[in-house]
């Protein structure tokens, strides 16, 4: 009874130190701006890089250094619009057709971050997910700046994974919102997609900016620089003589 009491009273007391210092945030939450780099037979047939942004969370394990979560970005690679009026019950209306290219990138992520007491803290991620590539085209009538029409010319989903490589950088003690440096490189399966076509000699003439495209196929492999901030849920130590948690920091 006495070995069982002892065995009760240490499990507590550990489970107790763990709640009042923890080393690893419970949850990490990233808002970023990011560029895509097509690579391989990509670069060929897409010879220019994307621009978007994405969100990132991820739960981690307990207190451990490792951490679940998902991610999910959008970046637009290329554009095409055309201007024209119409007379319409009498009355000339100008209208804008845009044709816009993109990829849509989802991953599930698993993280590698051990706690340091440093104002860089590295971290690995591993990911697998999927890139749609979809080209659509919009109408808007301008004289009302109202969108009458959408529709999506092309869409092919692609198979993706990869590994990323970041640092957080923190600028004061309180480490629950961080500079965020992250690189990814992320293998695809074969996609069909659409780019612009070469100009031709005097250049074009349309009426659709879908002419503007022409259609490729090829792997789908990029490399992702991004730049973000990361809220990070710390919920750590207490101190009685505050009000407020006293967050783990670096020092």
């Amino acid at each position: 009874m006495k070995q069982l009491f002892t065995t009760v009273l240490l499990a507590a007391l550990t489970f107790f130190a763990m709640a009042q210092e923890r080393r690893n945030p419970a949850f990490q939450l990233n808002g970023n701006f990011q560029v895509g780099i097509p690579l391989d037979d990509f670069r060929a047939n897409l010879n220019k890089e994307a621009f978007g942004g994405g969100l990132l969370f991820v739960a981690h394990i307990g207190d451990s250094p490792v951490a679940l979560g998902a991610e999910l970005s959008l970046m637009g690679y290329e554009s095409e619009s055309a201007r024209y009026s119409m007379r319409v019950a009498g009355f000339v209306r100008d209208y804008e057709a845009r044709t816009s290219s993109n990829i849509l990138l989802g991953h599930a992520v698993m993280r590698f971050q051990p706690a340091l007491h440093f104002p860089i803290r590295p971290y690995l991620d591993g990911l697998v997910g999927f890139k749609n590539l979809f080209t659509s085209t919009s109408l808007t009538d301008t004289s009302l700046g109202e969108q009458i029409d959408s529709g999506t010319d092309l869409s092919d989903w692609a198979f993706s994974y990869g590994g990323a490589f970041g640092l957080q950088i923190a600028f004061s003690k309180r480490a629950d919102v961080v500079l965020d440096l992250r690189c990814a490189y992320l293998l695809g399966a074969n996609a069909r997609y659409l780019v612009r076509a070469p100009d031709p000699l005097g250049g074009f003439n349309y009426n659709d900016p879908i002419e503007a495209f022409e259609q490729k196929s090829s792997s789908t492999n990029l490399l992702l620089p991004q730049i973000g901030v990361t809220f990070r849920g710390l919920f750590t130590k207490t101190n009685s003589s505050a009000t407020t948690p006293d967050y783990y920091d670096f020092r």
